[in-house]
């Protein structure tokens, strides 16, 4: 694994760049310094795509990238041998001229990186700066016009006519004074010299101004010669372009990404991509549908392990021989069974080389170790299902093309977390959600009903979202058809809660509607009454 901090970050960019111009594909994985912002409401399976997107996004403005692992991976049609080049980038924000960032720390994640031995030393003394694109746009306009300038000091009155006297008779010399001139200016301390030395850089452009070695009060001015000028020209000039290029800093690895468009592959993918848009690109839109129009131009290929097991399964309920498999859906539970012989002993497996070494050893959720999985868990899982597609005894071997004809539909599609769609799409609509429907939950005794009681009470029958609608009643969406079936069967006979479907339940509509009616007449009985009163 080539670890990468800002001590051989250039170094190691320039090879980055030709990795990619040779890749099949690449594999992303961050870590982060949180994820739940208070500020944010709690993720729920009532989510619309907007109303997840919008709650993700306050938490990604929130937080900071603190390492990102980029797997390489290359095809070798001769040999067919995946070699795999894994890249560990330390991340954090630094202060520049032109930005100084506020972030925040969760202590729950900090915690869980502490658990896996994250090394926040290394994060914060060799982290990678960074800016966004709208960041640079901004910086280069400041560059353009940026000069050596006075910071604002406090200087008492004496100091303050010393400076006076100082600044006038150098601007009488200025004028006087032919290239290559000198003229010694003592100062009054250390301080001073310092102050009237950021003066005259500031206000001649061709006065050169040092402090002689082992001099702290003598100020040295002289009158630049063309030749003398144009260097200084320059040198300002490139000084600020190193220093504009250390604050891009990380932005150009996401930049290569979007150069050599190849498709890029993660697990549970979301989220790493609103940070990568945020953080490197622009700030996120407030549109939804915005959002994934530009991620969509910017990545035009990006495929998410996570929603490729849960469409797998599904497919593969049908076949006895396979539907125990891939139980588990968590990164490392992948890896572990993509390695077993029920898939690693299928004909014709992929061969991976990477270069993560013995040394390594697990690093779970270290994202270097992590992104290289992720590769591995894709190829197999391409493997696996391009030979039970392919189900042919005269079958021969795949090559990368292959598994991505195989895995077209899955392409530019994200699993969701607990959200009313199992899935969004960044180059198509949205799918229709396939979620149990809702159930209504009202009080048997038309007392007030409680929110968080009702929760726990179903929380026995499996992962439940409650919203209230009324005094008396409430929605309660399930995460799947089974689990909404037997609440209903177990719910049926309480002594308590009253549970229908939510489609079913029309009783409250026709009440409301009822009571609107009778409501309205005696509203116009009413004015009629006073009408006929008045006259």
């Amino acid at each position: 694994m080539v670890e990468v901090t800002s001590q051989n970050f250039e170094e190691k960019l320039t090879e980055l760049d030709m990795d990619l111009q040779e890749a099949s594909f690449t594999c992303l994985d961050f870590e982060f310094s949180g994820l739940h912002t208070n500020r944010c409401p709690n993720i729920s399976l009532f989510d619309s795509p907007q109303e997840r997107y919008s709650t993700l996004r306050e938490s990604v403005q929130d937080f900071t990238v603190l390492q990102c692992g980029l797997s390489v991976f290359r095809y070798d049609r001769i040999s067919r041998i995946y070699h795999c080049k894994t890249y560990n980038f330390w991340i954090f924000p630094r202060a520049n001229e032109w930005f100084s960032r506020q972030t925040q720390f969760e202590s729950s994640a900090c915690e869980f990186l502490m658990k896996f031995d994250f090394d926040f030393n290394k994060c914060f003394y060799g982290g990678i700066p960074y800016i966004n694109e709208e960041e640079i746009r901004t910086a280069q306009r400041q560059l353009t016009k940026s000069h050596e300038y006075v910071k604002d000091i406090v200087l008492n009155d004496v100091k303050l006519g010393f400076r006076k006297r100082k600044l006038d008779m150098l601007a009488k010399w200025a004028i006087d004074s032919r290239p290559g001139e000198l003229i010694e200016i003592d100062c009054m301390s250390g301080g001073m010299c310092s102050v009237l030395l950021a003066d005259v850089n500031q206000k001649y452009e061709d006065l050169i101004a040092s402090k002689p070695k082992g001099e702290s009060c003598l100020l040295v001015v002289k009158k630049a010669t063309t030749e003398e000028l144009a260097a200084r020209s320059n040198s300002n000039k490139e000084v600020l372009e190193q220093k504009f290029e250390k604050a891009i800093g990380f932005t150009h690895v996401v930049r290569l990404i979007k150069k050599h468009r190849k498709p890029i592959v993660g697990h549970n993918l979301l989220m790493d991509l609103l940070f990568i848009y945020e953080k490197f690109h622009e700030p996120l839109p407030e549109s939804f549908l915005q959002f994934k129009q530009k991620m969509h131009n910017a990545f035009p290929a990006i495929f998410d392990t996570r929603h490729i097991i849960s469409n797998m399964k599904v497919e593969l309920r049908k076949d006895e021989k396979y539907k125990e498999l891939f139980r588990g859906t968590s990164l490392l539970s992948l890896y572990e069974e993509c390695t077993s012989e029920n898939v690693k002993g299928l004909m014709y497996q992929p061969l991976i080389l990477d270069n993560l070494g013995e040394e390594c050893g697990m690093r779970e959720h270290d994202a270097g170790y992590d992104s290289c999985l992720v590769g591995h868990v894709f190829l197999r899982l391409a493997h696996f299902y391009a030979l039970w597609k392919y189900n042919s005894p005269s079958v021969k071997p795949f090559h990368f093309q292959d598994y991505l004809r195989e895995f077209s539909k899955f392409e530019n599609s994200l699993n969701l977390i607990r959200s009313a769609l199992s899935h969004i799409s960044l180059s198509r609509d949205d799918p229709e959600t396939k979620r149990p429907q809702w159930l209504l939950v009202s009080d048997r005794n038309k007392s007030n009903i409680d929110k968080e009681h009702v929760r726990c009470v179903l929380s026995a029958f499996g992962d439940v979202s409650v919203k209230t609608i009324s005094p008396h009643s409430c929605l309660v969406a399930m995460p799947s058809i089974g689990m909404a079936a037997g609440l209903l069967v177990e719910m049926k006979n309480h002594n308590k809660y009253k549970v229908v479907r939510y489609e079913q339940s029309k009783s409250w509509v026709n009440e409301f509607l009822g009571l609107a009616v009778i409501g309205s007449f005696g509203f116009i009985a009413g004015c009629l009454y006073f009408r006929y009163r008045s006259q």
